[in-house]
């Protein structure tokens, strides 16, 4: 009869011991990928391009054009090309900003 008793105190601290290694240690967390589609800030149009160059930012404007404003990033990519990526936001252009504001890169 101890013996039974022994034997389930035993399973049960192993059981608990091997719960509390797993709970310490959470799996680490993917890094987010950037959204789909138009990015909202100019900030979020910089990593989306990163990711999807795997390249170094260079420069980054926006340029308002009619009623929309688009996002030029020119990227320096792994293979030593300079691109200028353009992406068109999902925000309204401020009012009173010039559609002439052409930026300084």
């Amino acid at each position: 009869m101890k013996y039974r008793v022994f034997l389930s105190g035993l399973g049960c601290a192993l059981l608990c011991g091997t719960a509390a290694a797993f709970a310490a240690k959470p799996p680490p967390a993917p890094p987010p990928a950037p959204p789909p589609g138009h990015p909202a800030s100019l900030e979020q149009a910089v990593k989306q391009v990163q990711h999807e160059t795997r390249g170094h930012i260079l420069a980054a404007d926006t340029v308002s054009r009619g009623k929309a404003n688009v996002y030029r990033i020119k990227v320096l990519t792994p293979q030593g090309q300079v691109r200028v990526v353009q992406m068109h936001s999902n925000a309204r252009p401020k009012p009173g900003k010039s559609d002439t504001d052409k930026g300084g890169h």
